[in-house]
């Protein structure tokens, strides 16, 4: 991409950037700033074709959650308010721009930009019961918000929500629940999964829009699948039936896409039963009472009191496997306070796809996290200082002589793949670069991060790889204040926004 091209797509971004919807003071909400995200590749090699500019990552702004009352639940479950006396629970996210239901991303039938040119996938993992120790993901934590947080330059201040959790590089995906960092051990006990299950839907239901197979602008569509998944950790523990292996909690459940043309946002919405009484107010029936099948009436209640009978069956009977402490403190839960989003703590991880399958390595391109980390703050302090810049520095010294050349350089060998919170900038080594980005240098506008309106006047001032100042103005593009705006500068920017 040419220097104009890239001002140009970086101009048309931060037009999509726009806020979102005001929600009532029934419900959490949680802001994400705009126009934050980043490319975070997963392949191995980092080869796989990708186009920021064709498909436009998802950035995340907004996250709202709260009880929530259907006007006329059997007709439209998202006509209604928020409020306390709720037979539901709804989950908002809203993204900057245009975005597109998830497309299949299997290998053999690779679709993902099936439903638009800008899709998003991902993961909200939600820990209801604010107990860290209980709920996680066994099989695939390297998909979730502890194994990539760290992708993004830091690592989250999380008042030892997370503490010894966050995968601070790829050998964290060890397979071994009993090594740290365990993160395994996120705590959540639902997720919603941003992805398309079975490379195909239940029902699409085309509200608003020109009715083609494209989710357009203006469009509203409401997509049953099975989106919203208990946490996958409870499984060899659990007594339910009725998932596609035992113990699976993903019964069908409907996610709305809705994009603004007021305010060119797009809110994905999920509205799930809080009690089995929601779900029989969908169907217009009877109530059926909670049991161990989520092939009936479903609700969050009915998942969680089925942990806490499995829990209290493996108190008296335990496997002794060590996976079983996921579940074991849900035998003495309380499953009232957990049913209430004011008590949920909420973590997100959203991303785009390739342009084809990746050869070798992973199918996500990571784009935005919350909570977000300070980038360059490796230690988790809220912090980006001297400490940060110290630890960068050590593993420098520690690992210079993996590749037999004293340079001040660490070569990540099975990057993309493979990180290192170390390499704050995420181009594949751990150098200079990450030391000196650590302080913020280069936040020409004082807004607090390194953007693109930063990395455009870095652009405009580079004159060649020895070029002087076009004049004072340029003076705050020299980051490392040798006295021009030289290679270097440029590629402290360019590692960290690799997007346009």
């Amino acid at each position: 991409m040419t220097l104009d091209l890239k001002i140009v797509a970086a101009a048309m971004i931060s037009l999509l950037c726009t806020g979102a919807t005001k929600a009532g003071s029934e419900v959490v909400e949680i802001v994400d700033p705009a126009c934050d995200w980043v490319i975070r590749r997963t392949d191995l090699g980092g080869q796989t074709p990708m186009d920021t500019v064709a498909h436009l990552p998802p950035d995340l702004i907004k996250i709202v959650a709260g009880h929530w009352n259907a006007d006329t639940p059997t007709v439209d479950l998202f006509s209604g308010s928020f409020g306390d006396a709720g037979l539901f629970v709804r989950l908002d996210l809203h993204f900057a721009g245009l975005v597109n239901p998830p497309g299949c991303l299997d290998p053999e039938f690779f679709t993902p930009f099936e439903f638009g040119d800008h899709p998003v996938f991902g993961f909200v993992e939600i820990d209801m019961d604010d107990e860290d120790e209980t709920g996680g993901e066994i099989e695939a934590p390297q998909y979730r918000f502890l194994g990539n947080v760290a992708r993004f330059g830091g690592v989250p201040m999380e008042e030892d929500e997370f503490d010894e959790r966050i995968a601070l590089d790829a050998s964290a995906f060890d397979g071994d629940f009993t090594t740290p960092p365990y993160v395994e051990r996120h705590g959540e006990e639902f997720h919603l999964a941003l992805i398309q299950r079975g490379c195909q839907y239940d029902q699409i239901t085309k509200v608003d829009g020109n009715q083609d197979a494209e989710f357009g602008e203006g469009e509203t569509w409401v997509i049953r699948s099975r989106w919203f998944h208990r946490a996958h950790g409870f499984e060899p523990f659990s007594f339910i039936k009725g998932g596609a292996v035992a113990g699976e909690y993903a019964p069908i459940s409907v996610l709305r896409f809705a994009h603004s043309l007021e305010s060119n946002t797009t809110t994905v919405s999920l509205v799930f039963p809080t009690r089995n009484a929601g779900a029989a107010a969908v169907l217009g029936v009877a109530v059926e009472p909670i049991n161990q099948s989520s092939a009936d009436q479903t609700s969050i209640e009915e998942g969680l009191s089925d942990l806490a009978l499995s829990a209290e069956f493996l108190e008296m009977f335990p496997t002794g496997l060590p996976e079983e402490d996921i579940i074991n403190d849900w035998d003495q839960e309380d499953i009232e306070p957990a049913l209430d989003p004011q008590n949920w703590h909420i973590t997100a991880l959203v991303g785009s796809s390739y342009t084809q399958p990746a050869n070798i390595g992973e199918i996500f391109i990571w784009t935005d996290s919350f909570p977000n980390v300070l980038r360059g703050d490796v230690n988790g302090e809220n912090e980006n200082n001297s400490d940060d810049r110290e630890q960068i520095e050590s593993f420098v010294e520690s690992r210079d002589l993996d590749d037999g050349v004293a340079d001040g350089i660490v070569t990540l060998g099975n990057f993309a793949y493979d990180f290192s919170v170390f390499d704050v900038s995420n181009d594949g080594q751990v150098d200079e670069i990450d030391v000196l980005l650590v302080d913020n240098r280069g936040d020409h506008d004082g807004d607090g991060d390194v953007d693109r309106a930063d990395f455009a006047k870095v652009q405009l001032c580079f004159t060649g790889s020895d070029g002087a100042y076009i004049n004072s103005l340029c003076a705050h593009a020299d980051l490392d204040g040798d006295g021009d705006v030289d290679l270097f500068d440029v590629k402290m920017f360019h590692a960290v926004r690799t997007g346009p």
